[in-house]
């Protein structure tokens, strides 16, 4: 489960997202659930992110049309809020440079590295292998581009989000 603060028209909200499958997440606002299903999916270096967010609807509950104002969810009380900030995960820590930069998708061991700096890959390419769970996985690029640097080794364990390679921006 991922917790985010976010601040939406200068109302603080905090959210739980609990991934289902990996298009469905359970998410928690302020303590109200949401189902939310993904229903497509870009690459977003260069793209607007509009949330798309659809309230499941609950047996018994009257529905909401449109013109209707939305009911808001409930504040978590201060006293409950963490007084310490969280350090976000390595993914989103990443920034602007996220875009130009690939992340072990879950812990692991790096067992093939395919390209070297200065490689041209293509989106798609089979870029490492990593073994997770006696598994081997093949990573993908993510996007087309020049392969700017390799910031792990073979045999290196590897943790969810850290970076794995870096691509050389345009």
């Amino acid at each position: 489960m991922r917790r985010y603060q976010l601040t939406v028209n200068n109302n603080e909200y905090e959210i739980d997202v609990e991934e289902i499958s990996a298009t469905e997440f359970q998410v928690m606002i302020d303590g109200q659930s949401v189902e939310v299903q993904l229903t497509s999916q870009a690459d977003a270096a260069d793209a607007v992110i509009t949330p798309q967010i659809e309230a499941a609807r609950v047996a018994g509950e009257p529905s909401i049309s449109a013109g209707q104002p939305v009911p808001t969810a409930p504040k978590v009380p201060q006293a409950m809020r963490s007084a310490k900030p969280r350090t976000p995960s390595p993914a989103v820590a990443g920034g602007q440079d996220l875009a130009y930069s690939m992340s072990a998708p879950m812990p692991g061991v790096i067992l093939e590295i395919k390209v070297s700096p200065g490689s041209q890959v293509n989106k798609g390419d089979v870029v490492m292998v990593l073994e997770a769970m006696k598994m081997k996985n093949d990573l993908h690029a993510a996007r087309t581009g020049t392969v700017e640097s390799i910031d792990v080794a073979t045999g290196e364990q590897v943790k969810y989000g850290q970076v794995l390679l870096r691509f050389a921006k345009d």
